[in-house]
This record gives C-alpha cells, structure tokens and sequence, in this order.
C-alpha cells in the first residue's frame, strides 16, 4: 500500500513520541522526595521534570515581583498575559529591605499584603516559585538587604549567630506567608528557592577558586530557617554558573533540585570569564 512521504513522517513521529512516553512512564516510579525525606507527595521529580500531583509538567516560568508592581489589582491581568504565552509558571522574589525596614517592624498589609497575588496566580493558572532570599540581588539596592544591616557586626551571607540572628524575623514571618500558599495548603507555590546565586568569591584567582570561600554550613542553616517556618515544597537553587555549587550530593546545603544561570556574557573580562567556564571541566547534573 502506497503510503504519501507526510503521512510516513507523521506515524514515525507519532511512534516515537509514544515510545518516549512510555520511557519517561516507566521511569517515573523513581520519582525522588527530600534526600531521602518525605515532607509532602504533592511535588516530586525525578530526572526529567518535575510531578503536580502525579502528573509531569514542564515549569516554564516567567519572572514577576509583586514590589515593582505595587498595584495589587493589576496582578491578576499580568498573570493571565503570562499565562495566554504559554507559561506555566512564575518566579518571584521578596525583598527584605521594603518588608522589614526597620528591626523588628515588619509589614505585609497594604501592597505588601500577598493574598491577592497568590490569588490571582490560582485564578490564573499559574504555579509559583518562591525567592525571598534573604539575599535576593535581582538588581536591587544590597541585593534587598535592608538598610539597618549594616550596623550590625560580622559579615553578611556566613555562618556568623549575628547574621543569622538578623535574618530570623523576616524568614519566620514571610515563611509562615509563603507555607500557608503552598500546594499543600491548596495554594499556587510548588518551588522555594533560598539564599540566591550564593557562587562566586571576589577576587578569586582561578576557576577551580571561584567558590573556594562559600560556607556549606551557612547555605545549611539558611535552609533549616526556612524549614522551620513552614516551608515543605522542594528547594531549588540557581548557581550562578554550571558548576555545582550545592548540587544533590555535595555535603551540607545540598539543594533538592540543582538550577543554575548561563548568561550569554558577550563583553569585557565577563566573556573571558564565560568562556572559561564553559570549556573548563565541571560536573553534568
């Protein structure tokens, strides 16, 4: 029987896409939880995506945070035109600085009340991944920071009690927000990402140095405040470049999901610098 060159090329790939989904289906019975501890079943993932509730998504997000928009009856309009592009998701940060101005004084009413953007991303359609840092960068004034932290002693983004002791009103309030709009709560939030492209050392001197000086045990205790405010949905980092930095496996701090940046640097030392990485030899995740 004479079968037309289209319709040959339609049920090959009619073939292989079933043979791929049956790969993928067979596969998912490794579907992974939080090294090895189960805080929710409502998110999982395995190597190929992520599961909502059983059924594998791909997480196509757009960026959008609800403080450059301080119009909260706006926000539903934004997550319907993202969602009519064929997003299925949104990340968004919170900045520190506009929430907790002074120590102790944090607000979440008025433009920094949330429910209606939680709300509109639900009503839209739209999965939510979290970053409110505490360090977020995202272009702002100290990466969020507020302004009070400088008078405090010590260095920010370590290990150091003062530090941390500094972050523990803002990640228990906003963490309490955030969990109660999470999935398992019936909210739209399916992701958290803490700290932020926590990468590169100033003035390193090699690729191999570039993160010499990060302290596992403070991205550990960053993600252990964030837990002990209510946060069950997998956590995700973005490295700054593909280099592994807090990857599945790698000790304390360990992400659930590994993510990093690639910028297409294309000037200056920056393409020296992209360059380098891209040809040096760093792990595949």
């Amino acid at each position: 029987m004479w079968i037309s060159p289209f319709l040959r090329c339609f049920l090959i790939l009619v073939s292989f896409t079933l043979a791929l989904a049956e790969l993928i289906r067979a596969d998912s019975s490794h579907i992974q939880y939080y090294r090895g501890e189960k805080l929710q079943d409502l998110v999982t993932w395995d190597k190929y995506s992520i599961y909502v509730r059983g059924e594998r998504i791909l997480f196509l997000s757009g960026e959008f945070h609800p403080f450059r928009l301080p119009s909260p009856g706006l926000w539903l309009d934004v997550f319907q035109k993202i969602r009519a592009l064929g997003y299925s998701g949104v990340s968004f940060y919170l900045m520190w600085g506009l929430l907790e101005g002074e120590p102790g004084h944090f607000q979440s009413n008025g433009v920094f009340d949330l429910q209606e953007f939680f709300d509109a991303a639900t009503q839209a359609g739209i999965y939510l991944l979290a970053r409110p840092g505490p360090y977020i960068n995202s272009e702002v004034s100290g990466g969020g920071y507020p302004g009070w932290l400088q008078r405090i002693e010590g260095n920010v983004r370590t290990n150091t009690p003062i530090f941390l002791n500094a972050t523990g009103n803002y990640v228990s309030k906003v963490g309490k927000i955030i969990s109660e709009a999470q999935i398992t709560n019936g909210g739209p939030v399916i992701l958290f990402q803490p700290e932020n492209e926590y990468t590169m050392c100033s003035g390193f001197a090699s690729i191999e140095d570039i993160s010499a000086c990060l302290e596992k045990d403070y991205m550990a205790s960053v993600e252990q405040q964030w837990r002990g405010s209510g946060i069950r949905v997998p956590f995700i980092n973005n490295d700054a470049f593909p280099i592994g930095n807090f990857a599945p496996g790698t000790g304390p701090g360990a992400m659930d999901i590994y993510g990093f940046d690639s910028y297409p640097l294309g000037w200056g030392t920056g393409c020296k610098l992209s360059r380098a990485i891209r040809t040096s030899s760093v792990p595949r995740y």
